[in-house]
């Protein structure tokens, strides 16, 4: 193997520099691959990152925190200005901001 090989899923193994499987369904993918490199401690009931150790009492940040930290993406595009988001998270936020339109 090579220093730096990607399959071009965007999902990098830190510990091993080798692509994390993922397929071709998009989100649904992503979200599957990042729920299983996290665990849920006995003891405290927190879920932590396999990853890195980080932890939180609600799967989403979890999620939030490997898709951010240690998922490597190609970004999630704005379908109205086509700004390139690094996380879905980030791309949800930015059409908060930046493209609702309040109903009275």
């Amino acid at each position: 193997y090579e220093e730096g090989y990607d399959d071009g899923s965007g999902m990098i193994d830190p510990n091993t520099g080798m692509p994390i499987a993922a397929g071709a369904d998009g989100n649904k993918d992503l979200e599957g691959g990042l729920r299983q490199h996290m665990y849920r401690c006995e003891n405290s009931g927190l879920w932590l990152c396999s990853f890195c150790n980080y932890s939180s009492k609600l799967t989403t940040n979890v999620t939030r925190h490997i898709e951010g930290k240690h998922v490597k993406t190609s970004g999630f595009s704005c379908s109205i200005c086509y700004k390139t988001c690094s996380t879905r998270h980030a791309l949800k936020c930015h059409m908060y901001r930046y493209h609702y339109e309040k109903k009275n």
